[in-house]
């Protein structure tokens, strides 16, 4: 799906304290399965899920950020007691370590961060936080299983979110969208169809300047909650047009919505996932003063984002993983060709080459059945 060159940028202010209806039984109960859209992001072409905001936006692509793999992040430099350095430094661990989401953006009752050692069972320390946070209604996916010989070092970093921002009164179903060439279904009102009074007042017009130049709130029963809808142009990364939007708000007197005034919201149900391989790998080396003296790999970075927002509310759920555990005394080699390279042959006692061939895409080779 291509959109447009306005893009709709959909912001979060997850700050402070929801006042939601009671929780179903399950997290993903809360969730319909209507259009639910489920991938790993790796196989997608045209989306993406990043470890940090500052990243370059194509007006075509979508770019999606959840600050859960920060949280863990954040507990893991906690438990190492500094930053987290590696033997390289791919840009996303300058950014994580930028550390700019932490837990004073949330509300307590809305999330789980933590880190500790697998000789500590961490993992029961996890499902007990989600127990006292959430009463028995999280649903988390990304707990690893208990290491039957965990190194003295080896540990574990997570972090669990959920919110829940429902209407005080459910839009109504609005007539579908085109997306750019895609029709989708959406919700709102327009200007002679149906227009709940209660649906038009959670509607605040925060700054507009032209149908492709806007910026709304749609007013949720979490009143210390924000759901903000931006339709503009992009900037040149996703936190720029994060920071511009932001800046919008309150520039101006808040509009509410008139007799002639359309809303049209496209519906979005979707399930996404994926392993950081570009952190996986890592090797960790502390400085002699952090809190543990073992070089450690990151064995795994995982995230998955689950998000609903429909004609009911918003609904985000998401999860982050990120494993250390000590490194054999052999180091481990991943010699997976799945990137160019290069093939040479040539004598030995010479100093050229009588074959090269440099492998740039898969057209020369073999396809699997």
């Amino acid at each position: 799906m291509k959109p447009s060159i306005a893009v709709f940028v959909v912001l979060f202010a997850l700050a402070l304290r929801q006042s939601a209806p009671a929780e179903p039984v399950s997290h993903d109960d809360s969730f319909s399965k209507e259009g639910l859209f489920k991938a790993d992001v790796s196989t997608l072409k045209d989306t993406q899920l990043v470890a940090h905001p500052d990243v370059p936006l194509a007006a075509d692509q979508n770019v999606l950020w959840c600050g859960t793999l920060q949280l863990a992040w954040n507990e893991a430099v906690g438990l190492v007691g500094e930053k987290l350095h590696f033997d390289r430094q791919v840009p996303e661990v300058d950014l994580l370590n930028r550390m700019d989401f932490t837990r004073k953006d949330l509300d307590p009752d809305s999330y789980v961060a933590l880190a500790d050692f697998e000789v500590n069972h961490v993992e029961d320390e996890i499902r007990a936080a989600l127990e006292k946070t959430f009463q028995g209604a999280a649903s988390p996916e990304l707990i690893p299983p208990k290491p039957p010989h965990p190194g003295p070092d080896d540990f574990v970093a997570y972090a669990y979110l959920y919110k829940n921002l429902a209407f005080a009164t459910p839009f109504p179903d609005h007539s579908p969208l085109n997306f750019g060439t895609t029709a989708v279904k959406a919700f709102g009102f327009d200007s002679e169809g149906q227009r709940p009074p209660g649906a038009l007042e959670q509607v605040e017009i925060n700054d507009y300047h032209s149908p492709n130049d806007f910026v709304i709130e749609l007013k949720t029963k979490a009143a210390n909650d924000e759901l903000i809808l931006a339709k503009v142009p992009p900037a040149a990364t996703l936190e720029a047009t994060i920071s511009s939007v932001l800046g919008r708000l309150g520039q101006h007197s808040i509009s509410i919505v008139g007799p002639g005034d359309m809303l049209a919201v496209p519906k979005l149900n979707f399930d996404l996932r994926r392993d950081f391989s570009e952190l996986e790998g890592l090797v960790l080396e502390p400085s002699p003063g952090a809190k543990i003296h073992r070089r450690l790999v990151i064995s795994k970075a995982e995230q998955l984002v689950r998000f609903q927002l429909n004609e009911k509310g918003a609904i985000l759920k998401s999860e982050a993983v990120i494993a250390m555990k000590a490194m054999a005394m052999r180091p481990r080699h991943m010699m997976i060709f799945n990137q160019p390279f290069l093939i040479l042959m040539k004598q030995k006692d010479s100093s050229r080459p009588y074959f090269a061939l440099w492998v740039g895409n898969a057209s020369l080779l073999v396809p699997a059945e």
